[in-house]
């Protein structure tokens, strides 16, 4: 890829500026100036903290700039890796969870926190940092005062007193989000996203059998997913107690191998977990320093790089594991987004992601629920074809079996055996969809709406009909597959296992002409074709001849036939999945 271009607006190489503002000509305006930036964007004040006022004015919040909170501060101590991030007093830890999982993974954190920072070289009060946002990334510019009380840090902190990257990260987010009062009460995958530009989801460690559950950690971190697993704390006076196996309650470890050996005639399956702090180390069944170990032959040990030493890693056993452990939350991240570079144009890619923006109109295309079948059909529709099925070997790894009902209507499935089901499967298509709602956790309030999405199959007589599908067709049809239940949460997902064919998605919110807007994509190992390019495919195997090849006038007749019913043609660069809206 030649320097001579710019990155696509939106890439990690070129964020969209949020509210416009430019760090490297605000970084140079402070250094001639020899001004500390002071953001009037994100002011300090109350409006920012987005929190009651302690009537207290012993209590009172100041914004003082690091080195005038301790005068040996330093933007990073050591490596981002040994950071132990604290909780202050704002109910946000499943952000500083998910940014503690990120702090594991170099490649990946230096895209949210980029590097040559530093509060002493080039130091002018002004940070940068960015996240993505409903299909791209934003920049996020920030002063460095931070608010403190009685001489603490009133929010987030690091364990080492005098580093405040991961303090200046907050401020950011909450300046994204519209103030730190906003990031209150959250889960954790929505963090990760954020973070990486994944599709990030909670797996309850009891929702599977032990095996069942290791052979899914170890196709996602074949994937180059992130993993983290957590125990949960009854109370926020729990997080960071240590349990009597040497695990930190409420704490991130980052799931990093999964391995197996064999001890006598039993097969063990081992997770290798890594707790950030670095210490405070397992000390239970198949620990470094564990007896266990004893029996295990030398050549087994060493391809296992067992070191007895308290560094933060140790394995586990997946049984003990699934008694131990809570959660599981995973981050399908693409492999090109793994190295620091941008990637091979050239190159294949392992899988494909098509996206969509979307809205609900009151009124027009916020049609709620099946439970209103005069008005769902108009929900936005998206309509899709699947043309080849999986590669026989591919393997998906987490497959869930969520609830499939609803709670809108009784849809009775015969059970199927799980051998049935597997055989099946390798016939169809696989796609994970994820619908999530836009710009809902706002300042002052977190207000999402019930969101869930219906796929329906649609037979060939109904392929080439123009516009939407009507109210007759989702009376007289069924979807073949869901999200399951509308859930108020900021996003839904699903994997599903399609025949190839053609398929129309809804996104809908549970109850009828709510105001929303929402970002749909689409992850799979095939291509989806759009309805436009499979209508032109199949006109152009019918005229052309045995050479491939159409005549001027018939490229006319296509050409103005795709004018009179608004052919979607992707742009050349793009690559993967293609969906298309279907306008009403």
């Amino acid at each position: 890829r030649s320097d001579t271009f710019m990155s696509e607006l939106g890439s990690i190489d070129n964020p969209v500026k949020f509210k416009d503002q430019d760090y490297d000509a605000l970084l140079q305006k402070c250094l001639k100036t020899a001004a500390l930036f002071s953001d009037t964007v994100f002011a300090a004040n109350q409006s920012s903290l987005g929190i009651p006022v302690d009537p207290d004015p012993k209590k009172a919040v100041k914004w003082l700039r690091p080195k005038e909170i301790t005068s040996n501060a330093v933007f990073v101590e050591g490596t981002m890796g040994t950071t132990d991030i604290c909780q202050g007093q704002l109910g946000n830890c499943w952000l500083l969870a998910a940014l503690s999982c990120l702090t594991m993974h170099p490649q990946l954190f230096v895209k949210v926190v980029p590097s040559g920072q530093s509060l002493s070289e080039s130091y002018a009060g002004i940070f940068r940092f960015r996240f993505w946002q409903y299909g791209e990334w934003v920049e996020v510019v920030v002063d460095d005062r931070l608010p403190v009380r009685e001489g603490r840090l009133l929010f987030s902190y690091s364990r080492t007193t005098n580093e405040f990257w991961s303090a200046l990260v907050e401020k950011a987010y909450a300046k994204l989000i519209g103030s730190y009062g906003s990031l209150k009460g959250g889960i954790i995958s929505e963090g990760m996203e954020d973070f990486t530009g994944g599709i990030a989801y909670s797996l309850p460690v009891s929702s599977r059998p032990p095996r069942m559950l290791w052979r899914a950690i170890t196709a996602a971190l074949a994937r180059s997913s992130l993993l983290s697993c957590f125990i949960h704390a009854a109370s926020v006076k729990e997080i960071g107690t240590v349990t009597s196996e040497g695990l930190v309650k409420g704490h991130a470890y980052a799931i990093t191998d999964t391995d197996k050996v064999q001890r006598a005639s039993e097969e063990v399956l081992l997770l290798r977990l890594r707790n950030p702090w670095g210490f405070v180390e397992y000390c239970g069944p198949w620990s470094d320093k564990c007896k266990d170990w004893d029996v295990i032959d030398n050549a087994q040990k060493a391809r296992l790089a067992l070191a007895k030493v308290e560094d933060g890693e140790f394995w586990i056993g997946i049984e003990d594991f699934c008694r131990l452990f809570n959660t599981v939350e995973m981050c399908s991240v693409n492999p090109d987004s793994m190295s620091g570079e941008a990637g091979d144009d050239t190159a294949t890619p392992s899988w494909t992601l098509s996206s969509h923006q979307g809205t609900w109109v009151p009124m027009c295309s916020a049609g709620g629920s099946r439970r209103y079948p005069r008005s769902f059909w108009k929900n936005p529709q998206f309509q899709m074809v699947l043309s080849e099925k999986d590669v026989d070997d591919y393997d998906y790894g987490e497959d869930e079996d969520v609830e499939e009902e609803d709670g809108e209507d009784d849809v009775v499935v015969a059970p199927v055996s799980k051998t049935e089901k597997q055989r099946e499967k390798k016939k169809k298509c696989t796609v994970l969809v994820e619908l999530l709602q836009k710009y809902r956790r706002q300042k002052d309030q977190v207000n999402f709406l019930y969101i869930a999405f219906h796929i329906y199959k649609v037979r060939d007589r109904l392929q080439d009909k123009p516009g939407s599908l009507d109210q007759q067709f989702f009376s007289n049809n069924s979807p073949v597959a869901r999200s399951g239940k509308y859930r108020s949460i900021r996003s839904v997902w699903r994997k599903v296992h399609l025949e190839p064919g053609s398929y129309v998605l809804l996104a809908s919110t549970y109850r009828p002409n709510l105001q929303g807007e929402f970002f749909l994509r689409m992850v799979m190992s095939k291509p989806v074709l759009p309805e436009d390019q499979f209508r032109v495919q199949k006109w152009f195997d019918e005229k052309a001849g045995s050479d491939d090849r159409v005549n001027a006038v018939q490229f006319m007749n296509l050409v103005n036939s795709g004018l009179d019913v608004h052919i979607y043609i992707p742009k050349v660069k793009l690559q993967g999945i293609y969906i298309k809206y279907i306008n009403m």
